[in-house]
């Protein structure tokens, strides 16, 4: 499915909690897969922020 897909799914899915369950699973898992320390000052979130904005995102 595409992210759109996903996003079309749930929103009319509210209450389909395998599908929130699995969602959140794969949300974890590409946060994890960034690297990012938990540590990170604001300044150093927002610089990250700032470049991922200015990034072009497939759709």
């Amino acid at each position: 499915m595409t992210r759109k897909q996903i996003k079309e799914y749930l929103l009319s899915h509210r209450q389909d909690e395998e599908a929130w369950s699995v969602f959140m699973e794969k949300l974890g898992n590409l946060n994890e897969n960034q690297g990012y320390s938990p540590d990170l000052s604001a300044e150093e979130m927002e610089q990250i922020f700032q470049s991922k904005l200015n990034q072009k995102i497939p759709h």
